[in-house]
């Protein structure tokens, strides 16, 4: 027979006692948040009405680095990152780095991953999310490089790239990619489109505040252009933005996007409303724009 000692019982009683007293604390915790969370998200959902952006974008106790190397090629190649504050230049690089390590980088035919590529392409990724709270574009997984454009089995054609919603996987040729920064104001950008459907994608299926903004912003949009014949026929006719963008809703958000980026002083001379609900969809309040 196994006795157990008055002392001992006591603190196996103890024991036991702290644990569910923990245990509660957790789930308290946990609803408390949860509370707090739903109440901040109700509060915000409802100051967009107003505003048009997030109550906030960023918020980083710990900022991810960039090796030196990883960093000279943002400072050397990508303007965008130049133009910033000190402020947002840490931020920016905290973005570029968790972007890198979030995606799976592939090259085909041959091509080499380096530093270089994985900087570029994520720069672009987090320029475009630079005015979203979540910039990770959940819609992408992998990113497939080949270095020039590509067969795609998919239509039986010549790619220079491409965004695959159900692989979750976004294919770039490289030299068209370098192409789209050489000359930064001819409104052709092979990432930046690119991009562009992806994160078009995301903000359908994700529920996020910036989601929500570039959703229903776009479809004030594509309201304007569809009842506002006298607009949409002007943007038609300007050749401003090339006939592709005409091709469905997907095409046209893809090159005005392009446009806006590589081109924002002409297009807020000849296109200020639409320019403005761009500006507001990217919540894009940065250095040029």
């Amino acid at each position: 027979m196994l006795l157990i000692a008055p002392e001992q019982d006591y603190y196996i009683g103890l024991f036991i006692l702290v644990v569910l007293l923990g245990f509660l604390l957790v789930i308290v915790s946990i609803w408390l948040r949860q509370i707090a969370v739903s109440v901040f998200d109700g509060i915000e959902m409802g100051s967009i009405f107003i505003t048009k952006r997030p109550v906030f974008i960023y918020f980083y106790p710990f900022l991810n680095k960039l090796s030196p190397k990883q960093e000279s090629i943002l400072k050397q190649q990508f303007t965008f990152y130049n133009r910033l504050n000190k402020r947002k230049r840490a931020y920016f690089k905290h973005r570029v780095a968790a972007f890198i390590k979030q995606k799976q980088f592939v090259g085909n035919d041959g091509f080499l991953i380096t530093d270089e590529v994985k900087v570029l392409i994520s720069a672009t990724a987090v320029m475009l999310t630079f005015g979203f709270r979540d910039y990770i574009i959940k819609s992408i997984k992998t990113i497939i490089v080949y270095p020039t454009q590509y067969y795609s089995t998919v239509n039986d054609d010549y790619h220079k790239g491409e965004f695959h919603v159900n692989l979750k996987t976004l294919v770039l040729s490289w030299d068209n990619f370098m192409d789209g920064f050489r000359i930064e104001d001819d409104k052709l950008n092979l990432a930046i489109h690119e991009f562009a459907h992806a994160i078009h994608f995301n903000s359908i299926y994700q529920n996020d505040i910036n989601s929500v903004i570039f959703l229903d912003t776009f479809n004030e949009l594509r309201e304007l252009l569809s009842n506002n014949d006298s607009l949409r026929s002007r943007l038609v006719h300007s050749e401003y933005l090339r006939n592709y963008a005409f091709t469905n809703d997907f095409e046209l958000l893809a090159v005005i996007l392009e446009t806006f980026i590589e081109s924002p002083n002409e297009f807020k001379k000849y296109f200020p409303k639409i320019y403005g609900l761009v500006k507001q969809m990217l919540n894009f309040n940065f250095s040029g724009y």
